[in-house]
């Protein structure tokens, strides 16, 4: 059982380092696989740990593990801000209208901004 929950703590130490370079390189498709990969490991771990009597993992694996995880939150929160940042700047921007050659808007304004709610 040791075995095994070390086994499944080195996969998560690589899931983790392929969640990093999904996030640099902003593809939301494999970010999204790469978290539902991530959740169905933690259950793995979780059952794993508790089906061996809490086997003592080595406290610097774990230790290691927890940081790299919280160093990919740090990207998420800095992606997220970004985004916040950049949706902002588009609510801010009038709103483009098309017309027609009469004169008349072939795209009348929408009756709600984007991003309003």
């Amino acid at each position: 059982m040791l075995m095994e929950f070390t086994a499944l703590l080195d996969e998560l130490r690589d899931l983790l380092t392929e969640e990093r370079d999904a996030l640099l390189s902003g593809n939301p498709e494999r970010i999204t696989e790469l978290a539902h990969r991530k959740l169905v490991l933690a259950e793995q771990i979780d059952a794993t740990w508790q089906g061996a009597g809490a086997p003592g993992a080595p406290a610097e694996a774990i230790a290691s593990l927890d940081r790299y995880n919280r160093e990919n939150s740090i990207i998420c929160a800095a992606m997220l801000r970004h985004l916040r940042g950049a949706l902002d700047v588009l609510r801010r921007q009038p709103l483009h209208r098309s017309y027609t050659i009469d004169g008349s808007e072939r795209n009348p304004a929408a009756s709600q901004v984007l991003g309003a709610a």
